[in-house]
């Protein structure tokens, strides 16, 4: 006789998109290094993942450190801790993987990338974006209602959202409205969709990026 008490528990949820993370070699990165890093990127990017949809963002660069505070148009020292993060499909994980020893130039900065480490997404709430990108000129609750909107199309119902201020950000397209974005309160497998498929438009600036919120990364 078989007899199990414990229901059967459901597959683990796999994530749909990686983040590859890059080492530099490099001094220095320019304090408003979104638009020039999208730029260098994609041309290299071009036959390896949409560089569009492709989600960039840096890791371990310091706003502020041993009694100073970034200004704007400061330079960024690039230590050994800075990582370039990309977020791709998971098809696309060993052809954006080869880019290793790649070199850019960003602004004033040139850099090389080393090798990479592939770092699977987490299953996890709460998520956090540093930048969403929004309309112009909406108000808090106009901004969080189509940002609730754009989750329910990807099958996510966040319970709990807090948005921060609006703030412009640069691009040769013209300026992105972009709030800061907290949500909450969907499920962790839920939490997988959102990281793997952000929000909005600008994935290539870091826009719609969503992390695990207060947790450690494994990066």
């Amino acid at each position: 006789m078989l007899w199990e008490d414990d229901e059967p528990k459901p597959p683990a949820a796999r994530a749909e998109a990686v983040d590859v993370c890059f080492p530099l070699e490099g001094r220095i990165l320019p304090s408003d290094y979104c638009v020039p890093l999208a730029e260098a990127l994609a041309p290299l990017l071009a036959e390896r993942a949409d560089p569009l949809r492709t989600g960039v963002r840096m890791l371990h660069v310091p706003l502020s450190g041993n009694g100073w505070c970034r200004g704007q148009g400061d330079v960024i020292h690039v230590s050994r801790r800075v990582r370039l993060a990309l977020r791709v499909p998971n098809a696309s994980r060993e052809a954006v993987a080869a880019l290793a020893g790649a070199e850019l130039s960003v602004g004033c900065a040139e850099l090389k990338l080393g090798r990479p480490r592939v770092v699977e997404l987490l299953a996890a709430e709460p998520l956090y974006a540093h930048r969403v990108a929004g309309k112009a000129d909406e108000s808090e609750d106009e901004f969080l209602a189509a940002a609730h909107e754009q989750l329910r199309g990807m099958g996510v119902e966040p319970r709990r959202m807090l948005c921060g201020r609006a703030e412009r950000l640069g691009t040769p397209g013209g300026a992105l409205t972009v709030r800061s974005l907290l949500i909450d309160g969907m499920g962790a497998d839920a939490g997988l969709v959102v990281q793997s498929r952000g929000l909005g438009e600008g994935r290539h600036f870091g826009c719609g990026l969503f992390i695990p919120h207060k947790s450690v990364s494994p990066v």
